[in-house]
């Protein structure tokens, strides 16, 4: 397959994940400022648009990587958390052996 009709292929399917993704967002910080208010506060009350800021986005990716939800001992957030670590993996994963998939296949100068 060209490289070409690979990106036209797989642009729908990273659309796609960016969408879930968001919608991935939205539950956890909805269930963080209902169930755990201090750790929202602390992780400076991110949100999806309004407050969108790289120190809430920062935090939150820490909140993911780092765990941090089983510290608070809630089973619902925890399945959230880790589904949602292995997405973005699998996101990267993709997004990265794409691009580098369509270099490998550029045309040399």
């Amino acid at each position: 397959m060209n490289p070409q009709t690979l990106s036209v292929a797989l642009f729908p399917v990273f659309f796609g994940m960016v969408i879930v993704w968001f919608v991935l967002i939205k539950l956890l910080f909805n269930r963080l400022e209902r169930a755990h208010p201090q750790k929202y506060e602390a992780m400076g009350r991110p949100s999806l648009f309004l407050r969108n800021h790289i120190a809430g986005s920062w935090a939150t990716l820490k909140f993911l990587v780092g765990r941090e939800h089983r510290a608070l001992n809630d089973r619902y957030l925890s399945k959230l958390s880790d589904a949602m670590l292995i997405f973005f993996a699998v996101y990267l994963l993709l997004f990265f052996g794409l691009f580098i998939g369509l270099a490998g296949q550029a045309p040399a100068a």
